[in-house]
């Protein structure tokens, strides 16, 4: 199997945190985004719906923060640990542009 995590989605951002900084100055996002679709699986089409965890660093995270709740984010990224001492998995957003 590919060793490759990467992931495109578009969902609605529905709840953000104040942006904050590392102790090195580094921006950092955190929201939850909401999907809604179909997806083919089995020989039928499926309704998928749910909520889940992204987050953002640097110039993207700063970028993310301007963003008004309820727009339609199209995000490419990776699916990490939230951080080295959590197992919960969240979408890392590398780019992002907001769909009109």
């Amino acid at each position: 199997m590919d060793s490759d995590n990467s992931i495109v989605i578009s969902a609605v951002l529905v709840e953000k945190k104040e942006l904050c900084y590392t102790p090195a100055g580094i921006a950092v996002f955190e929201a939850r985004c909401h999907y809604a679709g179909q997806q083919f699986e089995a020989g039928a089409m499926r309704k998928i719906e749910f909520d889940f965890t992204v987050m953002s660093f640097a110039d993207t995270a700063a970028r993310l923060d301007k963003v008004e709740l309820g727009k339609t984010l199209d995000m490419k990224g990776f699916i990490a640990q939230r951080s080295l001492r959590s197992s919960k998995l969240t979408v890392h957003i590398t780019e992002f542009k907001i769909r009109s």
